[in-house]
C-alpha cells in the first residue's frame, strides 16, 4: 500500500468516525445543539444558490473515494500460486513456495551468499524466478550469478519437470564477512 493510499484511508476513516459518532449521539444529546447545526446547514447550504453544486461535489468525492478504496483491494492481475500439469496417474500441482524453497536452498549453500530472498511467478506454463542476494566482499558477482542461475534452473527443472524461462539475480548488498572473534 503506497503512502497516498494510506493517508487517504486515514482521512476517510477519521471523517467517517466523526460522522458516525455524531449520528449515534444525536438522539441522546442536547436537542438544541442539533437544531442549531441543522438551522445553520439549512440557511448556509440549502437556501443558497450553491447547494446543488456543493451536494453534488460532496457526493462525487465520496463516491470516488469509496470506489478507490474498493478497487485498491482487488488485484486485477492475480499471481498464480500453483502451476498444474497432468501425468499418467493424475494431476500435479507445484506451488510457488516449493520452487522458492529449492532456489533459496541452493543460494544459501553458497559460501559467498549472506542472505537470500526469492520470488516465483508462473507465466505461460513456465517459471520465472527472481533472487535477491546479499553477498560477502571479494565475491566475483558475475561468476556467482551465472553459477546460481544454472544450478537453480537445473534443480527446479529436474525436481519439478517445469520449464524455467529465466532466473534473475539482483545483488541487494555487499556485507562484511562474519568475524571469528566473539
Amino acid at each position: 500500500m503506497n503512502f497516498f493510499f494510506r493517508v487517504l484511508t486515514a482521512i476517510y476513516a477519521v471523517i467517517a468516525a466523526v460522522l458516525s459518532t455524531l449520528v449515534m449521539i444525536s438522539p441522546f444529546s442536547n436537542k438544541g445543539l442539533m437544531k442549531n447545526f441543522l438551522d445553520w446547514a439549512d440557511v448556509t447550504l440549502y437556501r443558497s444558490d450553491k447547494y446543488n453544486v456543493v451536494v453534488f461535489l460532496l457526493g462525487l468525492i465520496l463516491l470516488l473515494v469509496n470506489l478507490f478504496i474498493l478497487f485498491s483491494g482487488i488485484r486485477f492481475k492475480g499471481v498464480n500460486k500453483y502451476i498444474c500439469f497432468k501425468n499418467d496417474n493424475g494431476q500435479v500441482r507445484v506451488s510457488a513456495n516449493s520452487v522458492e524453497s529449492i532456489a533459496l536452498g541452493l543460494a544459501r549453500k553458497s559460501k559467498n551468499v549472506r542472505e537470500a530472498k526469492s520470488k516465483v511467478r508462473f507465466k505461460n506454463e513456465t517459471v520465472e524466478i527472481l533472487m535477491k542476494l546479499s553477498v560477502y566482499p571479494d565475491t566475483h558477482v558475475p561468476n556467482l550469478s551465472r553459477l546460481l542461475q544454472n544450478q537453480i534452473k537445473d534443480a527446479v527443472e529436474s525436481m519439478t519437470e517445469l520449464q524455467v524461462s529465466h532466473v534473475d539475480i539482483n545483488i541487494e548488498g555487499v556485507h562484511a564477512a562474519p568475524s571469528d572473534k566473539e
